[in-house]
């Protein structure tokens, strides 16, 4: 008898019922939240304002009273001290626009965005505080840049050529015309009744907009190459060509242009500005580039070398504003006897790739963080960081004491110590084999993950410098090393997990390996047990009971909605705590008191692309591409708290201070986060704080918390070694 009938119907019936259940759950959770809805009246929490700040009353030599007025206040509110070196609080306004923001022109009150892949957008920008995007077209292509005339925006679209948009209601943008062009159109310009266009292929096309509807090509401007970007000065057109730096032309009787010179560029020529006789030019990594023009020389007078990797820049007021990649937006002033140098730098979140300045307000391009408006008035000089700076790439830190050792890349390990004036410096440097990427300290020995040369261990004696004493061959790319008891634990990328003994008589020898776990980027052992951040292969639980033959246990779960986005690039371990960088993820927090059985916490930071993690004594610290590095307060899991809004490769904490590793920048040094515990409530509107001396001179943010609230008052505190310098806004 054929009993598959009877089975499918059960399976059937059973799915119905599950189908049934799952109804049943749904429809009760509805009908409950509407009846809270109804008769449950919402707890509505008054948003933090701040109207006023001021110095209430110095307290000789302990610090100062800061009354401030405003409205939310209660017994809830906290605040702390954070060291600001990046000028975070002259930020006034974002606007998300959730794409590539790639260029901006600012008319009036709008402002007008070529947004990559979600075209042409215009905001609303009469209230700087608050901009909105009031209206928006897709263009065909992929929006690059953006010029503005009249009632009509004439867009730069890649692959698409040139659009042409009706403007004149702002709510609803039109595109009224499109010209193929060849090549992918990067830059646009309108002068008169002419539009040039820059092609990455092609270099210039001229084409007439007299007809705005009807545009048409009237000339091709001659040249090898293609052309990044475009700048108009008196009677002349400046155009950068990457490579072949920036070539100067003049208009010609037939409408076209023709080639008047040749302008060698330190390095690959990506943006243009013209300004009083000068010419400013964003060389990427090599900084910026200033040539005068009427100067015969075809050389830059001078070069300014940016920290980061200067791509858009503005000239206003004398000043020259850089868009430096992850280093924010650079401030440049000419000074009579050693000309422009940076002044100022406000460190904009993720990548800054154009910049324009108008009125008192600078409006900086950041790519996927969307429009970031600073005002010029809150804008403050630089402060005397300490910066150290290292010939390498700085990769990873590691303190011991009062030391501070750094994995700088291609020359090896640097010994960074404090002397009495509390200044730091380098003291002891040996350059490794291969590549540092990592370090890990047990006593008098230093253990250097050391790309393809293996595992470095190196001895180090006080008034010493450092010194070789074994190599440890290992296949693959040593990229992370952590040191337990004897043994060292490395992870060497697509190699796998190697388990080296330390404490052999014969010298460190190599007695377990595991291999095919993926692309392993980090690792920290608890108990019996090495945690590895294996990339897309999520963080993998690998027994080392026996170290000689180290087996996978499991994959540490984390949420669903979590996995989509994981990808797991460092780990990192504190008492009962572990804290992981999931990449978009974010960071996630868990339980090891158990080793075997690791128990999911809680996540912070999501959807920032948290790329590193450190830990000590109860702070946890987390650092990702768009906020810097922030503590978390390992004991409670909040107070999630920025440290520095600068882009990091490593950190380590001693002293109170946070050494950051800045890549090929070198390494900073910052004050940690001083929370403020002395908090008179005096009513709704009004708080007194008690701010305490600082452990470093410098400038610092002063933050208030609620809840999820985080308000960063707009005027940063000044300390100069001795006391607080007079602050008062809004009286």
């Amino acid at each position: 008898m054929d009993t598959s009938f009877f089975y499918h119907h059960l399976k059937t019936k059973r799915i119905f019922l599950a189908l049934c259940g799952f109804s049943l759950i749904a429809y009760v959770a509805l009908v409950l939240f509407l009846l809270r809805a109804l008769f449950f009246e919402p707890v509505l929490i008054e948003p933090l304002t701040v109207d006023t700040f001021a110095a209430f009353e110095k307290v000789d030599g302990e610090g100062m009273l800061l009354k401030v007025t405003g409205r939310g206040f209660d017994e809830n509110v906290g605040a702390y001290l954070a060291y600001d070196a990046g000028n975070r609080g002259a930020i006034v306004a974002s606007l998300p626009t959730w794409d590539q923001l790639r260029q901006l022109v600012v008319k009036d009150d709008r402002a007008y965005l070529a947004n990559r892949n979600r075209g042409f957008q215009v905001a609303d920008i009469s209230n700087l505080r608050q901009p909105v995007i009031i209206g928006s077209v897709d263009t065909p292509g992929a929006a690059w840049a953006v010029a503005v005339a009249g009632s009509f925006a004439y867009v730069a679209d890649g692959s698409a050529g040139l659009q042409v948009i009706d403007i004149g209601d702002p709510q609803q943008p039109r595109i009224v015309a499109n010209l193929p062009l060849k090549g992918h159109a990067v830059d646009v310009l309108v002068a008169g009744d002419r539009a040039l266009v820059a092609t990455r292929e092609h270099g210039v096309t001229v084409v007439s907009v007299s007809l705005p509807q009807q545009p048409r090509i009237v000339a091709e401007i001659p040249g090898e190459g293609g052309a990044e970007s475009l700048a108009l000065g008196e009677s002349r057109l400046f155009v950068a060509k990457g490579k072949q730096g920036v070539w100067e032309y003049a208009p010609d009787a037939t409408g076209g242009f023709r080639l008047i010179r040749k302008l060698k560029t330190s390095g690959s020529a990506r943006s243009v500005a013209v300004a009083d006789k000068e010419l400013f030019v964003g060389c990427g990594k090599y900084g910026l580039d200033i040539f005068l023009l009427l100067d015969t020389e075809p050389k830059p007078s001078a070069s300014v070398d940016t920290p980061g990797f200067a791509r858009g820049v503005a000239v206003a007021g004398g000043r020259v504003y850089v868009a430096d990649n992850s280093n924010g937006l650079q401030i440049l002033k000419r000074h009579s006897d050693f000309g422009w140098h940076i002044v100022s730098t406000v460190d904009t979140p993720g990548i800054a790739w154009d910049v324009v300045v108008d009125g008192k307000y600078v409006y900086v391009v950041g790519g996927k963080s969307g429009l970031q408006i600073v005002s010029l008035a809150n804008i403050e000089p630089s402060t005397s960081l300490q910066r150290i700076a290292t010939p390498g790439y700085v990769r990873a830190l590691a303190a011991q004491g009062d030391t501070v050792y750094v994995a700088d890349g291609p020359h090896g390990v640097h010994a960074v110590s404090c002397d009495s004036n509390g200044n730091s410096r380098i003291d002891a440097s040996i350059k490794t084999p291969g590549y540092a990427y990592d370090v890990a300290i047990k006593d008098d020995r230093i253990y250097v993950a050391d790309g393809i040369k293996g595992l470095q261990v190196l001895t180090v004696k006080k008034g010493e410098n450092l010194q070789l004493a074994h190599t440890v061959k290992l296949a693959g790319v040593a990229i992370a090393v952590t040191v337990v008891d004897r043994l060292a634990v490395v992870a060497a990328g697509s190699a796998g997990l190697y388990i080296v003994d330390v404490a052999s008589k014969a010298g460190p020898r190599v007695i377990g390996h595991l291999a095919e776990l993926g692309y392993l980027r980090d690792v920290v052992v608890v108990g019996e047990y090495a945690f590895v951040a294996a990339g897309k292969a999520g963080l993998l639980q690998v027994s080392i009971e026996e170290p000689t033959t180290p087996r996978l246990v499991d994959t540490v779960d984390l949420p669903l909605p979590l996995q989509v986005f994981a990808k797991t690039l460092a780990v990192t371990v504190q008492g009962d705590k572990m804290m992981v960088a999931n990449a978009r993820a974010g960071c996630q927090i868990f339980d090891i008191s158990i080793p075997e059985k690791p128990r999911f916490l809680t996540s912070v930071a999501s959807m920032e692309y948290v790329n590193g993690v450190s830990a000590f004594e109860d702070r946890g610290y987390l650092y990702d591409f768009k906020n810097g590095v922030q503590a978390v307060d390992l004991k409670t899991l909040q107070q999630l708290r920025p440290v520095d809004s600068s882009k990091l490769t490593g950190l380590a904490v001693t002293g109170g201070k946070a050494f950051l590793g800045h890549g090929n920048g070198g390494i900073s040094i910052v004050p940690l986060p001083i929370e403020l515990s002395e908090i008179n409530l005096r009513s709704s509107q009004e708080l007194l704080i008690f701010i305490p001396t600082p452990a470093m001179p410098g400038r610092y943010s002063l933050c208030l918390t609620k809840g999820g609230q985080r308000l960063v008052l707009p005027k940063s505190l000044s300390y100069d070694g001795g006391e607080f310098k007079k602050v008062a806004v809004g009286q």
